[in-house]
């Protein structure tokens, strides 16, 4: 497995996804990939153990943009993805919300796919992340 940084992964990620095929698909997806590398850079950041934050908050020092995804990689980023479907985090326009749903969830599975984080190892998040789905799917309805 080699280490991805976090924007690598979701650079891959948004450009392999098909969700090109229509203008409004992709602002739609844009406005996710915003707000998803927004909430890795404070949310993400916050589940990390004490010394992965003490990285990122010495990036900060330096004035790194985005230093969540320049320095975590793929498991991180699959532990963070639950929390991502949170009802605080999920985005107010529906269908927007809809697509973030989808991206989270898709999201997970293809760094499984890629083999970009251990399946076995990250079983747990991955798990979590389709429970938070299906929960946010139901709140979505709502």
């Amino acid at each position: 497995m080699d280490h991805l940084n976090a924007d690598t992964i979701l650079d891959r990620f948004f450009a392999a996804s098909g969700h090109t095929r229509h203008p409004e698909s992709l602002l739609r997806y844009e406005r996710v990939q915003m707000h998803l590398r927004a909430y890795l850079e404070d949310g993400g950041a916050a589940l990390l153990d004490a010394d992965d934050r003490q990285l990122i908050g010495l990036e900060r020092q330096f004035g790194t943009d985005a230093p969540y995804a320049r320095i975590m990689g793929a498991r991180e980023m699959l532990h963070a993805l639950p929390g991502f479907l949170a009802a605080p985090q999920l985005l107010p326009d529906f269908h927007d919300r809809l697509a973030q749903i989808s991206v989270a969830s898709r999201l997970a599975q293809w760094l499984c796919s890629r083999r970009l984080v251990q399946r076995e190892d990250s079983w747990d998040d991955v798990v979590l992340t389709r429970a938070a789905a299906e929960q946010a799917r139901r709140s979505a309805v709502l």
